[in-house]
C-alpha cells in the first residue's frame, strides 16, 4: 500500500495508513525502551520470550544509530524490570531527544499477525513520527502492515518528548514468532525503524 497510486490514497486514510507528513524533527539523541524486563516477561510462545526480544532489538537500533553519529539512550541494558513512569522520564524533556518503545504483540486469535505503531492521542509530532516509521516498516519483510494510529499507552502519555511504541510482530503466530525469533529478522526490523527515525529527521521544514 506505500507504493499505491493515488486513486489508493482514501483507502490508505481508510486503513490507519498515510504517507509521512513533511514536517520532522532534528533530535540529537534516541531513547531506546526494551519494553518489559526482569519479573516481567511479556508475552511468552514458542519458547520466545519478549522482553529479551526487544533487548536484542534496541542494541541492534542501537548500534545501526550510533554509526550515524547519534547519541542513544537505552531505559535497560539487561533482564532487569523498569517502571513505566522511570523509563519515560529518562529523556530530558529540554533536550533534541526522541522516545521510541519496543514490543512484540500477541493476540487470543493466533491467526492475527503484522506490525503496527502507535503514538499518544493529539500528540503531532508523535503521529509524523509514528508515520516515518510505519512507512518504512514491512518494506523487505513480507509482513502485514497494520498501520500506525493513536493510542492511550501509559508510557506515550508519561513522556515528556515526541514518543511511539512500535509492534515488532506478533509471538502468538506461530509462522510470524519463528520469523521474530530469528536473527536476521529483527536485524531487518532494526534497520527498517532506523531507516523511518531518519527519514523524520531529515524531513525537517
Amino acid at each position: 500500500m506505500r507504493r499505491a497510486m493515488s486513486f489508493l490514497l482514501p483507502l490508505l486514510a481508510a486503513s490507519g495508513l498515510s504517507f509521512p507528513a513533511s514536517a520532522g524533527e532534528r533530535f540529537e539523541k534516541v531513547v531506546l525502551d526494551p519494553g518489559h524486563g526482569g519479573k516481567d516477561p511479556g508475552s511468552s510462545y514458542f519458547g520466545l520470550v519478549e522482553k529479551h526480544l526487544t533487548l536484542d532489538l534496541a542494541k541492534r537500533i542501537e548500534r545501526l544509530l550510533v554509526a550515524k553519529g547519534i547519541s542513544v539512550e537505552l531505559t535497560r541494558r539487561d533482564d532487569t524490570f523498569v517502571e513505566l513512569a522511570d523509563r519515560a522520564a529518562l529523556p530530558d524533556p529540554s533536550s533534541k531527544a526522541i522516545f521510541v518503545s519496543l514490543h512484540f504483540n500477541a493476540h487470543t486469535d493466533r491467526s492475527v499477525g503484522g506490525i503496527e505503531t502507535f503514538y499518544w492521542p493529539g500528540s503531532e509530532s508523535g503521529r509524523e513520527l509514528a508515520s516515518y516509521v510505519q512507512s518504512e516498516m514491512g518494506r523487505r519483510l513480507v509482513t502485514r502492515n497494520r498501520g500506525f494510529r493513536p493510542e492511550r499507552l501509559k508510557v506515550l502519555e508519561l513522556s515528556p518528548v515526541t514518543s511511539i511504541l512500535v509492534e515488532c510482530g506478533f509471538l502468538s503466530n506461530r509462522w510470524e514468532s519463528q520469523r521474530c525469533g530469528a536473527e536476521w529478522f529483527r536485524q531487518i526490523v532494526a534497520e527498517e525503524i532506523v531507516q523511518g527515525l531518519l527519514r523524520y529527521r531529515d524531513a525537517t521544514e
